[in-house]
């Protein structure tokens, strides 16, 4: 009889989609249904599991997860409704919204624990914080980098605009130094991975080389309309302008798009709503990022927003900034070679 009256509710238990405990009034596990045996990562099954409770006080993490159940064994006529973190003994970590009960059967009272899985809501909803709080405190820091160019434009532009530009790589270290003590975004939601590096660098080096073709054509088309335009005397590409500076640009480049990538574009995706999030974190950012350039004068700030657009369609495919380094990187460095820029 025992069997018989055990069998339907192990049954309904076994095949509901929440995992699901049963403990006795001095918290006992009598069953565990599948999904808690693999979350929790007990014994599946009816009175198989019959184990004191204490078994999972094995971590400090679970110590929320304990007294809510104790709770609910303590307070029987309440039904206790919580949300609490877990960690198996795997290591491997959850985030339950934990529902408790008693019913009564020949045994006695038991607790029924249900046990739902908001792991991965949990998590987006984390990093839609952390990306709101960190792109909030970019534009902090972006619209102070805005007021001391206009100070630097109301004084005649007292300094070398160089300068304006280590103002930004500043904000990029600034910007790290953040997210790395004010969030919980990891090394892979700011696209510094090294996944797959060969082909990373390879694709990079494909998209380098026709910026540097493209580069090279709007020079000459450029000398055919006007023979003067571009340092007329120098060679078409001078080499000799390769130097320090140029291999310091290595860091500038990579603060910028550390900025423009992992802050901007990153971020904005993962806070703006619609069916084109991808595309509208582009386009938003590579406007910015323009806007960082504005010391330079508008056509260098066009130059940037397309180099930027472009760049943000490869830091899209690849989620990877290293790509992304090494094509902003050859671009500026073959701008200077050609004489186009000066920087």
């Amino acid at each position: 009889m025992e069997e018989v009256q055990h069998a339907f509710p192990e049954r309904v238990l076994r095949d509901m989609h929440d995992a699901v405990l049963v403990l006795d009034n001095k918290g006992n596990i009598v069953y565990a249904n599948e999904p808690a045996a693999h979350m929790l990562e007990v014994p599946e099954g009816y009175r198989e599991a019959r184990e004191r409770f204490s078994f999972l006080e094995d971590s400090d993490y679970n110590d929320s997860f304990n007294e809510a159940i104790y709770a609910a064994l303590y307070d029987k006529d309440e039904t206790t409704v919580r949300k609490v973190p877990y960690m198996a003994p795997s290591g491997k970590k959850y985030v339950f919204v934990m529902s408790s009960s008693f019913l009564r059967d020949s045994d006695g009272a038991q607790l029924v624990i249900t046990l739902s899985d908001e792991t991965v809501a949990e998590e987006m909803t984390r990093k839609f914080n952390d990306s709101s709080n960190t792109f909030t405190t970019f534009l902090f820091g972006f619209c102070i980098w805005i007021l001391i160019y206009a100070l630097w434009e109301f004084l005649k532009r007292p300094i070398p605009a160089d300068f304006m530009t280590h103002g930004v790589e500043v904000l990029g270290i600034v910007m790290l130094i953040f997210i790395l003590r004010r969030t919980s975004l990891t090394w892979r939601d700011l696209g510094i991975t090294t996944q797959d590096p060969l082909r990373t660098i390879r694709t990079a080096l494909i998209v380098a080389a026709c910026a540097v073709g493209f580069l090279c054509a709007l020079k000459g088309i450029a000398r055919l309309i006007d023979p003067d335009c571009f340092e007329p005397d120098a060679p078409f590409f001078d080499i000799s302008r390769f130097g320090i500076r140029q291999l310091i640009y290595i860091f500038t480049a990579g603060i910028q798009e550390f900025l423009a990538r992992s802050v901007m574009q990153g971020n904005l995706k993962r806070i703006t709503v619609g069916k084109h999030t991808a595309l509208l974190a582009i386009l938003l950012s590579s406007l910015i990022f323009a806007a960082l350039h504005i010391h330079f004068g508008f056509l260098f700030m066009a130059g940037a927003a397309i180099l930027a657009g472009l760049e943000g369609i490869l830091y899209e495919k690849q989620q990877n900034i290293l790509g992304v380094w090494i094509v902003h990187w050859v671009f500026g460095v073959c701008g200077t070679l050609l004489c186009l820029i000066d920087h």
